[in-house]
């Protein structure tokens, strides 16, 4: 059917009415998993055909388009390994039928919610981002509220959860939020009793939520929407201030002691953020800049980051500094640049040397040290893991070498004098040794 539709629409035109019947005839009877990919996937199609003939637009989609959505919907509360497909027919259909996907506005936002609201592991980081986007692609549709009014709703629901997800984080008791502060959020279920499942499920919704803010942020819209920048760079603060907030917290408790573990998931989101601000607003952001940089400052210097997260910081500074030229440059603290240098660097040690770095940065790390140990060295060989006959500098911390090239490479494209006398010689040393290495 699918071939037959895309190769001969003249004969697609003259079945497409009984086609479409049969296929959401298979979608109601039990069928192993590759059949409903298949039909989802010819469904698809025939969406994509119609939406560019108007006879059919208004033949066959005003009749079959809302049994099609009702459909797909119900299969995916029997089969949750077609979620994805699911979410992507969705997306597609409230972006080429918007009107008449309002009946099913509800049942798809429930969908989403259930996607997104922690209890699905983040393995599955693909589902997570098809939700966020299939729920932003909902603000196109109309009904009740306009386009603005419901990219502010979920927005603002967006932003109340993470700040909710944030008080948990930080161990604040139900009783001890006042409610008179509390804002919007989404109706999600509640968190765990025990702290060792609720505190990493409070994280994975706020990696979830930032989802969603990129997803709104990233879509197009048909109307101008003032977006509230100021809001969205305080909530990357927020972000960003938890460890530090852990680590000036006078409290023992054993919640956390989870913190340094789920850190690096913070910061990204945090980064994510602050990245698609300056992606989407463009010279919009210019007078949150110096807010941005003492945002980077505070990831920089707090906690042992992990490889990933190192790499996501150093490609934001680089965004901003090629967006934004001297004026987001000459704002970067001397300790960001110094950090970009030192991981300039190669490891030449043995496994051994690896070894003994990861012990010192555990001793380090338990005796209460706050801040980042050492340079681009110790942290690289925290994440070492190799044989006794090769070089540490193959493995792990590559990336995070290359992003620093990046960055520092950006800072002396738009404003050299940042890097001082000093820096500058230990940084032509370490690009000399590199190069020696590669001969």
């Amino acid at each position: 059917m699918k071939q037959t539709a895309l190769q001969s629409p003249p004969l697609f035109l003259e079945n497409a009415a009984k086609w479409t019947t049969s296929l959401l005839a298979i979608l109601g009877k039990p069928e192993i998993t590759p059949i409903y990919q298949a039909v989802l996937q010819t469904l698809a199609a025939f969406l994509d055909i119609v939406r560019e003939v108007p006879s059919l637009r208004r033949e066959i989609a005003s009749a079959q388009v809302p049994r099609i959505n009702q459909g797909i919907l119900a299969l995916a509360e029997k089969n949750t390994e077609l979620t994805d497909t699911v979410l992507e027919l969705l997306m597609c259909s409230a972006s080429w039928y918007p009107s008449l996907f309002r009946p099913s506005i509800d049942k798809t936002e429930a969908l989403c919610l259930r996607v997104l609201d922690g209890t699905m592991a983040r393995s599955s980081a693909k589902t997570c981002a098809h939700a966020a986007q299939c729920l932003a692609s909902l603000g196109g549709v109309g009904g009740k509220m306009t386009v603005e009014e419901r990219w502010f709703h979920y927005a603002q629901l967006a932003l109340g959860t993470i700040d909710l997800c944030i008080e948990h984080v930080m161990c604040k008791d139900v009783g001890q939020i006042d409610d008179t502060s509390s804002k919007p959020h989404f109706e999600l279920p509640p968190f765990s009793d025990s702290f060792v499942v609720s505190i990493p499920q409070a994280v994975d919704r706020i990696a979830s939520m930032t989802d969603l803010l990129v997803a709104l942020l990233s879509r197009p819209v048909a109307v101008d929407i003032p977006i509230p920048v100021d809001v969205l760079v305080s909530i990357a603060s927020k972000l960003a201030l938890i460890p530090v907030r852990i680590a000036s917290s006078k409290s023992t408790r054993a919640e956390f002691d989870m913190i340094p573990m789920l850190t690096p998931e913070i910061q990204r989101s945090s980064v994510r953020i602050l990245a698609t601000l300056a992606i989407s607003l463009g010279n919009y952001m210019i007078p949150y800049l110096s807010a941005v940089a003492r945002t980077v400052t505070v990831i920089n210097t707090r906690y042992v980051a992990s490889p990933t997260a190192q790499v996501a910081l150093y490609a934001l500074v680089k965004l901003y500094i090629e967006r934004y030229d001297y004026g987001f440059a000459v704002l970067l603290s001397k300790e960001v640049v110094e950090s970009a240098i030192d991981d300039v660097s190669v490891q030449n040690k043995r496994q051994s040397a690896a070894v003994t770095a990861t012990a010192q940065a555990s001793a380090l790390r338990a005796s209460g040290s706050k801040k980042r140990g050492g340079n681009g060295k110790s942290r690289a060989a925290e994440g070492v893991l190799i044989d006794e006959d090769v070089q540490a500098s193959q493995i792990h911390w590559t990336d995070v070498v290359h992003a620093a090239l990046g960055t520092v490479t950006a800072i002396l494209v738009c404003a050299p004098t940042v890097i001082s006398a000093s820096m500058r010689t230990r940084l032509d040393s370490q690009i000399l040794t590199l190069l020696m290495l590669e001969m």
